[in-house]
């Protein structure tokens, strides 16, 4: 009686749960997934997939063949659409059930496929996850065919690539499937296939690791540049106020103190390290042109001899008298010619050959243009020549 109970019962709940149909060539939906073994944290990471219950034990098998390919269906046709990945020879992996004379595969955290960028968000982080309702999983980048399967809004994508406008992803619970007599069942008692698929989810899973930890090291890295520049900003600032000095007054050697000692801070690849290269041109152009407009301006004057021309310095001159400068309240000084206790006219030197500073005192002649200012009684003369005619005796 007992042994016909369980019979009973076994062909009650094969009524219930009956195999599901193989899907056929033209895209039908994929069957339910195999479930492959996870830690917690992987289980709590995992996008929420439509699966089949768990099963009570993992049931691991050896690939028997020198290449088995990874059907996207369990369905006998000619040419069927496969995953890019191929399993070898002696590769371990976790079993199913069978369809069609084909078993299903689980790959660690799923098999490649294809997400289209426009059916996705990513955050600053490199997470992807769907957007829609239904977005289709591809086993290759191609809009024109039938997807593999259709996932749910907010499916967590294990990024491993990118190709054009496609994610190049893993998503976890899609079933592979390869011909029955591709791969044979295991000694469930071996401890080595246990370990040998956990090195392959091991691998799988550092794929998209490496991808996360790239985009990471790429966001510190701008955001590093960004320190390294304002630091370099700073004394660009500096640069450009010391530029606005007198000739005389600009200094460029704490600067280059500054960006010496900012350099060896700054990493290999930073952005700052061009920036200072920049900024140290600039700089060395300018010392260069301050270098060069003091050194004309220390020039001595050019004196002219006095020449055997006895005639009258009135004739051959302008004006001559005594260079006597005036300062001037809140406005800049002047320089004037007198003679006799009497103011000639003012004198000017808009063409810099003459530094006026050095004639004070002395007796000269000058030659140049003259003007009468409306709002001065003297007529101002612009020197272009100057002869010195005698020295005042202090």
């Amino acid at each position: 009686m007992a042994l016909a109970f369980a019979v009973l019962c076994v062909c009650g709940l094969s009524a219930q749960n009956p195999t599901p149909p193989a899907p056929g060539a033209t895209g039908a939906p994929v069957t339910p997934p195999v479930t492959a073994p996870q830690t917690p944290a992987e289980t709590a990471s995992k996008p929420a997939v439509t699966q089949a219950p768990a099963p009570a034990t993992t049931t691991y098998g050896r690939v028997v063949t020198d290449t088995a390919p990874l059907r996207c269906w369990p369905g006998a046709v000619a040419s069927p659409p496969v995953f890019e990945e191929s399993l070898t020879k002696d590769q371990v992996v976790v079993v199913g059930r069978v369809e069609n004379g084909f078993r299903a595969i689980a790959v660690p955290l799923g098999p490649v496929g294809y997400v289209s960028r426009k059916f996705t968000e990513a955050t600053a982080d490199g997470q992807v996850k769907t957007k829609g309702a239904k977005v289709s999983f591809r086993f290759r980048p191609r809009s024109s065919e039938p997807p593999v399967s259709q996932l749910a809004d907010g499916t967590v994508l294990q990024v491993v690539g990118e190709q054009d406008d496609w994610y190049r992803v893993r998503v976890p619970g899609i079933d592979a499937w390869v011909a029955e007599g591709e791969v044979q069942i295991g000694d469930q008692a071996d401890p080595a296939l246990a370990t040998a698929y956990q090195a392959w989810q091991q691998k799988n899973e550092a794929e998209v690791k490496a991808r996360l930890e790239q985009i990471a090291a790429k966001a510190a890295r701008e955001a590093q540049d960004q320190v390294d520049l304002s630091a370099v900003q700073i004394v660009q600032d500096a640069f450009t106020v010391e530029m606005k000095k007198p000739v005389g007054e600009q200094s460029y050697e704490p600067l280059y103190e500054a960006l010496d000692k900012l350099l060896p801070t700054l990493a290999a690849e930073s952005a700052g390290r061009a920036a200072i290269d920049t900024l140290k041109k600039r700089m060395d152009t300018q010392s260069w042109i301050a270098k060069a407009i003091s050194v004309r301006d220390s020039r001595p004057p050019v004196v002219e001899a006095a020449s055997a021309d006895k005639r009258d310095p009135l004739e051959a001159f302008q004006s001559s008298g005594w260079l006597r400068h005036e300062r001037r309240l809140a406005a800049a000084g002047v320089y004037y010619l007198e003679k006799g206790g009497q103011r000639l006219c003012l004198l000017t030197c808009d063409t810099g050959r003459y530094d006026l500073a050095l004639f004070v005192g002395r007796e000269i002649s000058v030659n140049g243009p003259r003007r009468r200012p409306a709002t001065d009684s003297l007529s101002v003369v612009d020197a272009e020549r100057i002869r010195v005619l005698g020295t005042e005796t202090r």
